[in-house]
């Protein structure tokens, strides 16, 4: 009765988030772990705290959030729809594996930083909130999720700014006093939102704008929230943002130029494999054939493998820090993870987010258009191949 509730309801499984559920879950205990170790600091500055350790804090406080956001929407869809617990609506299933994407690499970095004393973090802090599914209106269950998870969000923002007041010398009271400004705004706005909500409770307004008007404020006290727990682990977060290198762009020669290289757009690293695969080679010419406007491919991967060389990407990897390798689809480009936000191609990236160079001429010879976009994605392994060619079927397992 279950299943037919939500297939009636449009819902899907939460399987595959309950596993990505569980394999984060370690991020509360990591969290406990860290606030007894910042109580128990030999110091009475902490500015004066190691990177590494700082470091640790702040990891283990940006797994925590997205950990606890991401489960704080999958509770509040089963409370409010207890008849088909275990599914979910899939706008709730995206904003959910949004927010559970990014837990497992903030854990290694955490892990890393507390086993290495010489460990640097890789990644531009502060962290951003990862991007929210728009959705109209915003579901009831939606709301009540985000107001779960900012009283639990505030509640050790509080902890860690109160730790950080503790060791904060006079010569330091103009970066504390900002810190607990943004933990009094976070507060304040949360507040407002609390009690706008109760509010529609009571029935005294049911209206759209007011629905609206709750979900800016307590989004807004989520970001908030989440940048209070940041500074307080790394006060002065500046000094630990790697710094992002010169290379410029420069144009990649294009079809009928010296030096143009069809197989720019795959993964370097798969690249050979590619080019002794005679159909590979068969798709990749005619990617290139039917590709109306090849200077603006090029000038996106042009963009890609700027950054790639400046650090601002990287290839991305698993939790065991294996390359995730090369797309499913002809040309195969890398699979990439953004280290710090940049954009690339009309997309703004945030910092974890993988993405890969989605390039096809498969709808073409039917009237479809050409596809030369970023493609944003919690990517997996996957044994298909895919060659794309235009007009045909190219899959096979």
């Amino acid at each position: 009765m279950t299943r037919l509730r939500a297939r009636v309801a449009g819902e899907i499984s939460t399987d595959t988030i309950a596993a990505y559920r569980a394999a984060g879950a370690s991020a509360y205990g990591l969290l406990v772990e860290a606030e007894q170790e910042r109580t128990v600091l030999a110091t009475d500055d902490y500015w004066t705290v190691s990177a590494s350790q700082q470091t640790f804090f702040l990891a283990t406080w940006n797994a925590f959030v997205l950990q606890s956001i991401a489960d704080a929407f999958i509770d509040a869809d089963f409370a409010f729809d207890p008849g088909t617990v275990g599914f979910v609506p899939p706008v709730t299933a995206e904003q959910a594996m949004r927010f559970y994407a990014g837990v497992e690499q903030w854990l290694v970095r955490a892990r890393q930083a507390q086993a290495d004393p010489r460990y640097r973090l890789d990644l531009h802090v502060p962290a951003e909130l990862p991007a929210w599914v728009e959705v109209e209106p915003c579901p009831e269950a939606h709301l009540h999720a985000m107001l779960t998870a900012s009283g639990k969000l505030r509640e050790h923002a509080e902890l860690a700014v109160a730790d950080l007041r503790k060791r904060a010398p006079q010569s330091r009271q103009s970066d504390l006093t900002k810190i607990k400004s943004l933990l009094a705004a976070a507060q304040t706005t949360a507040d407002y939102a609390e009690q706008l909500h109760t509010q529609l409770h009571a029935g005294q307004s049911a209206s759209q704008d007011l629905h609206e008007r709750i979900e800016r404020s307590i989004k807004d006290a989520l970001g908030k929230a989440f940048l209070t727990g940041q500074l307080a682990a790394m006060p002065q977060i500046d000094q630990y943002v790697p710094e992002s290198g010169s290379v410029p762009t420069q144009r990649l020669p294009g079809p009928g130029d010296r030096g143009f290289d069809p197989w720019c757009l795959t993964d370097p690293h798969t690249r050979a494999q590619w080019q002794r695969d005679r159909r590979a080679q068969a798709a990749v010419d005619a990617l290139w054939k039917y590709d109306p406007h090849p200077d603006r491919t090029l000038e996106i991967q042009a963009t890609i493998d700027a950054a790639l060389a400046r650090g601002d990407v990287d290839y991305a990897t698993d939790a065991n820090g294996r390359r995730l390798g090369n797309y499913f689809c002809c040309p195969w480009s890398a699979v990439y993870v953004a280290k710090r936000p940049i954009e690339i191609g009309g997309k703004r990236l945030r910092p974890l987010q993988q993405f890969t160079f989605d390039v096809s001429a498969e709808e073409i010879v039917e009237g479809g258009a050409f596809k030369r976009e970023l493609l944003v994605a919690d990517f997996s392994r996957t044994e298909d191949i895919d060659y794309c060619d235009p007009g045909a079927d190219g899959r096979h397992e």
